[in-house]
């Protein structure tokens, strides 16, 4: 009997065809389409411990004063968030951050961007997720550092959401520091985050300028959070910046200088009102293994107070010194100092002193806690260990003299791992 061999020639091509349709038509497959061209993902993780004592001089029951985000001074002081008291030793483990950024382009002018930072009170990751209102509410584990779409037109770069100000000296990301601790200036005076739009334009390789709008809120600190007593106001004009920088070197050791200013309404419908600052901020090196950096600032948050003797504004200036040294390929040393002026500071150091949110007209504003100076060294080894992953030790001092209190003194060490991928 003849065989009819054509039939399962015929059968197989039709199954083989049916699942090439299919298959175009898998989600999975279009999702890999949806993904695939421009799509990157990359991050970092910073983890540590350390010790550092806290002394108040003649004091017993005394507190640690706290600026206005719940940070002190020290190397773990932006990761602790009990009450500290006069003469107590505090060792912790701490997560700063497990960071995942997400980067989408479309052709050559659209990018979207988004950068989640993991942390929680459990993992000592600091008050900024402990005031912070992202995926998981208030105190939320995750924080919505950057989200925004550009566009590119007419030479210029269009940003339309949440973006880290480009403003001074430190960074937002530690891992991009050269210090495991930040100064006061970073801490409390100046904004780190900002929701609005920017616009940047590069009239070459060597000048560069941003100008930004952005809602108000509290031009401290805004990292995605309801500070105590409520961050943000229901302003009718938004809070507006601008950075002028100069740029000039090779790749990997270029220097920079920026001129900022931002001014805005801390107060709500109060337009006589206007809070202002003015920063500089420089990298220059001075050689292929020594740069000096730095840092100044002027800050004023006028006060709506109508009481007399409780009219006096907000007043803070700061300066910042860096000095960094690449010892070798591997290694490299950092020492920085920084200085704080709280001039017109209430008297109660040791409390949360919550300023210009609280209500219109309170004349205890300010942003340090304190009418006090403020005094930060910390001198930081770092060491390569693989591309992209290094070890870095602080030690740290730091002197807080309040006008009307107890001086205080904050030392210790710290040691931190850090990857970036």
């Amino acid at each position: 009997m003849k065989k009819n061999t054509w039939i399962p020639a015929f059968a197989g091509m039709t199954m083989g065809i049916f699942g090439l349709l299919c298959s175009a038509y898998n989600p999975s497959f279009a999702q890999d389409e949806k993904i695939s061209g421009g799509f990157e993902a990359f991050g970092n993780i910073v983890a540590g411990a350390g010790w550092q004592h806290h002394r108040i001089k003649g004091a017993v029951t005394s507190t640690v004063a706290r600026d206005v985000n719940g940070t002190i001074p020290g190397p773990i002081g932006a990761y602790s968030q009990a009450i500290t008291i006069n003469r107590e030793d505090e060792f912790k483990f701490f997560l700063d951050q497990f960071e995942l950024d997400l980067a989408k382009s479309f052709g050559e002018n659209i990018r979207i961007r988004g950068d989640l930072d993991f942390g929680s009170g459990t993992l000592n990751s600091g008050p900024r997720f402990a005031n912070a209102t992202g995926v998981g509410g208030q105190g939320s584990n995750v924080i919505v550092e950057q989200a925004y779409a550009t566009a590119n037109f007419l030479g210029a770069e269009f940003l339309l959401g949440r973006f880290n100000v480009p403003i001074g000296f430190e960074k937002v990301d530690v891992i991009y520091n050269f210090t495991i601790s930040r100064s006061e200036i970073y801490r409390a005076l100046r904004p780190n985050t900002f929701t609005g739009a920017k616009v940047y334009y590069a009239f070459s390789d060597l000048v560069d300028w941003h100008v930004y709008a952005s809602n108000n809120g509290s031009l401290a600190y805004d990292n995605g959070g309801l500070l105590p007593a409520g961050g943000f106001q229901n302003t009718d004009i938004p809070a507006f910046g601008t950075r002028l920088g100069f740029n000039w070197g090779e790749e990997g050791k270029r220097s920079t200088f920026g001129f900022s200013g931002v001014v805005g309404q801390d107060h709500p419908n109060g337009k006589t009102h206007i809070s202002f600052l003015g920063d500089i901020d420089w990298q220059w090196w001075i050689s292929d293994v020594f740069a000096f950096g730095g840092e100044g600032i002027y800050r004023q948050i006028d006060t709506t107070s109508f009481t007399p003797g409780q009219r006096k504004n907000g007043k803070y200036f700061g300066g910042l010194a860096n000095f960094h040294w690449l010892l070798s390929d591997v290694f490299n040393l950092n020492l920085r100092y920084a200085y704080t002026n709280d001039a017109n500071g209430p008297s109660n150091a040791g409390v949360l002193v919550v300023p210009i949110t609280s209500t219109t007209g309170t004349p205890s504003q300010s942003l340090t806690g304190a009418r006090q100076q403020i005094h930060e060294a910390a001198l930081d080894g770092q060491y390569a260990i693989a591309e992209g992953a290094y070890f870095r030790v602080e030690l740290d001092y730091n002197y807080i003299g309040p006008q009307f209190n107890a001086s205080q003194q904050i030392f210790g060490v710290a040691g931190v791992l850090a990857y970036e991928f």
